[in-house]
């Protein structure tokens, strides 16, 4: 028994020993795998960005009390001193102004100098001398002479219906003539018988096919009639033959053929009418969706394979254009109130405050284009009426061409009319800011190159009320989720910097303005930038990151297109830089592990990108954001984004609807990024070919003068402090 007892405790004992060896074993194995995990790569301070503080910023920067942070307004003003508020306290070195500072906050800021220019309608006034009227003569149209707005009606019943043999003026206010023969002066109603641009042909409006709003305008002169003014090659058609334009003003009606077939088959294809030099990526009015960029030109390049009647005009020294209204452009003229349209300001007038304040554009956004134009008025009916009195073409036959473009004959107006306009127009200073914050690197060397990393803290401000009331396009994903990512990247650079982690290149964060009105923001950053943009690795830009598909997310818009919880739509890379996508995939394939999906990743639709529409061009989302203005610059780019959803520019963006573990694994993955494109011994490349119209702006950007190293200018009276 004893002999027993021994033998099983001596096995008793091996078993042990074995467990104690195969447990330490174990142990080993458990601590080498630990170390393996802890040795994997963790791309500086990136896993310290937390949900709970993405919400934090996200609530505040989508609140009512910041208006949607319209680019200019005191809610945009709060947003930055929001987001300087935190850089300062975090320690990262200001990137803004240097001198004339007031505070701690300021020195984050990038001063824009911003300026509204208004029409002042009751101040603007034109005058038309003409012959005195003889008994029996053509007259024209005339247009109605009071009462209720027209139903719906075609251009000939309107034509047929209005009073033949109208006497000059058609009932506007003349004068100096006493029925004996002497000149009568007619003097026109800014707004209701005539406003500034080429509203009436298909225009846009204030500044038009003329351009900008200018400081005014006062022109004088005789005038010649150019049928639709049009010189095009391809056609050899020219309605200047025979006629000298300088000194004089010209007048024209209508649209040519290629131009109205793209207009009416919805391609836009405005023959350069909407400004030569306008930015493909510039986005429509508040509200509505971001646009694509411009589509191809019927008619080729402007001012190479066509002139515009402002185009010619300009080049030929003639002082303007005046453009015969179209149907639908005279009857708002001549009816301001008909379907609740308000008091009549005309194109750009003050005829009623606007929501979001005075139209404020960047002071230095007015170069002098590389196509020039004239300014651009345009004629309601009794003023077109009165114009072509006695005249080779009626004012019915040339009101008619703006909707039929019949090809109309050049001549000269009658001797002695003569057309004198005077704009008047009220300019009102404003300031609007980027913010910059920098960390810098810890290599001697390498400190001076940049990765950037953007948002833009804009949105599109304040619109009409919905049913409950509300009113305030909060812009909690468009772009506060970009902006609070940011500033969650930030934090978490800032927070390692402080703990010895630090990249070996600089970290600028750029939370850019004015994306919503035209990327202003970040194209006053390429334009004037700075830092030396050679310096620049690559910029990773954060717009709309903070929405996934869940039951809430119901849309009905066939042509968007939104990412599953852990997805992201990444755009650039494919496009313009294999080695910046070869990094990305890279970090993530360590790290986060999103789904990134390229579907926007082109410049044109295909059987399995960008193919749910708008036809034929797609949404062109490579455009659209505030890293094609570094693409411009030829800097490699990368767009993070979840796509479009059902509450896109509307006041149901709001933060409630926020997916936060969204923001957070792209953030983490933004940040990781920066960090290996932060540390490579080299930098990515752009692919050798590169897209057409990408190449266009890069070298128009070029010619622009963009990219030269500007002084940050001191702040700007009522910048926030």
């Amino acid at each position: 028994m004893r002999r027993i007892i021994v033998t099983c405790t001596a096995a008793a004992a091996l078993t042990y020993g074995l467990l104690s060896i195969a447990g330490t074993e174990r142990a080993h194995a458990q601590a080498k795998k630990a170390a393996k995990v802890a040795a994997a790569p963790t791309y500086g301070n990136a896993d310290a960005i937390t949900e709970s503080e993405l919400k934090v910023y996200d609530y505040f920067l989508a609140s009512d009390q910041l208006e949607g942070r319209y680019f200019p307004s005191r809610g945009y003003d709060t947003a930055a001193l929001y987001v300087a508020s935190h850089l300062a306290e975090w320690g990262l070195k200001p990137g803004g102004s240097t001198t004339g500072t007031n505070g701690p906050l300021q020195p984050y800021f990038m001063p824009i100098e911003m300026v509204a220019r208004e029409i002042v309608p009751e101040d603007s006034k034109a005058t038309l001398v003409g012959p005195a009227p003889q008994g029996g003569g053509r007259g024209g149209f005339g247009g109605p002479g009071g009462g209720a707005p027209p139903d719906a009606v075609n251009v000939s019943d309107a034509a047929a219906a209005a009073p033949a043999g109208r006497g000059q003026g058609g009932g506007r206010r003349g004068g100096g003539g006493r029925g004996n023969g002497e000149p009568v002066t007619t003097t026109f109603e800014y707004g209701k018988d005539w406003t500034f641009g080429a509203a009436g042909a298909g225009g846009g409006g204030g500044g038009g096919r003329g351009g900008a709003m200018p400081d005014g305008l006062d022109v004088s002169g005789n005038l010649v009639f150019a049928g639709n003014g049009y010189v095009i090659s391809k056609t050899s058609t020219d309605p200047y033959q025979g006629i000298d334009v300088k000194g004089k003003i010209i007048v024209v009606a209508g649209l040519p053929s290629e131009v109205a077939a793209a207009q009416a088959a919805g391609r836009g294809g405005r023959g350069g009418r909407g400004g030569a030099d306008a930015a493909p990526t510039a986005t429509p009015a508040a509200g509505a969706p971001a646009a694509p960029a411009a589509p191809t030109d019927p008619l080729g390049e402007a001012c190479k394979d066509y002139w515009t009647p402002e185009q010619y005009a300009y080049k030929n020294g003639a002082l303007a254009v005046v453009t015969v209204a179209n149907f639908q452009t005279a009857t708002a003229m001549a009816y301001p109130n008909a379907g609740g349209r308000g008091g009549r300001g005309g194109a750009g007038g003050r005829g009623g405050a606007a929501l979001n304040g005075p139209p404020f554009t960047p002071v230095k956004f007015r170069p002098t284009p590389a196509c020039p134009g004239a300014p651009n008025v345009t004629l309601g009916m009794e003023f077109t009426n009165s114009l072509f009195q006695g005249e080779k073409v009626s004012g019915a036959q040339a009101f008619s061409a703006t909707e039929t473009n019949t090809k109309l004959d050049s001549f000269e107006l009658n001797a002695v009319k003569k057309l004198t306009v005077h704009l008047a127009v009220h300019s009102q200073q404003g300031h609007a800011e980027n913010v910059i914050g920098i960390l810098e690197g810890s290599d001697p060397v390498l400190k001076d190159e940049f990765v950037i990393m953007s948002a833009h803290l804009d949105h599109i401000g304040l619109s009409a009320p919905m049913a409950d009331g509300h009113n305030v396009n909060n812009g909690a994903d468009d772009d506060g989720s970009g902006s609070t990512g940011l500033l969650g990247v930030a934090h978490a650079y800032a927070e390692g910097a402080a703990k010895g982690i630090r990249p070996k290149r600089s970290i600028l964060f750029l939370w850019n303005g004015g994306e919503e009105r035209g990327l202003w923001g970040s194209q006053y950053f390429a334009e004037f930038p700075p830092i030396d943009l050679s310096k620049v690795v690559a910029d990773l830009n954060m717009d709309m990151i903070g929405r996934t598909k869940n039951a809430n997310s119901v849309d009905n818009n066939p042509q968007h297109m939104l990412v599953d919880p852990g997805g992201v739509l990444l755009i650039g890379p494919n496009i313009s830089s294999d080695d910046l996508e070869n990094t990305i995939e890279g970090v993530n394939k360590d790290y986060q592990k999103l789904k990134i999906d390229h579907f926007y990743d082109v410049t044109a639709p295909d059987a399995t990108h960008d193919n749910l529409g708008p036809q034929p061009r797609g949404q062109r989302i490579f455009y659209r954001s505030d890293h094609y203005n570094f693409a411009k610059m030829g800097i490699p780019i990368a767009f993070f984004t979840i796509g479009l959803h059902v509450d896109y520019h509307r006041p149901t963006d709001t933060p409630e609807k926020i997916d936060y573990h969204e923001i957070q694994i792209v953030s983490k993955t933004v940040a990781a990024v920066g960090w290996e494109l932060g540390n490579q011994a080299g930098r990515p490349k752009l692919k050798d070919k590169l897209p057409d119209d990408l190449l266009k702006d890069m070298k128009t950007a070029k010619e622009q003068g963009w990219g030269k190293l500007t002084p940050v200018l001191s702040p700007l009276p009522g910048e926030p402090y």
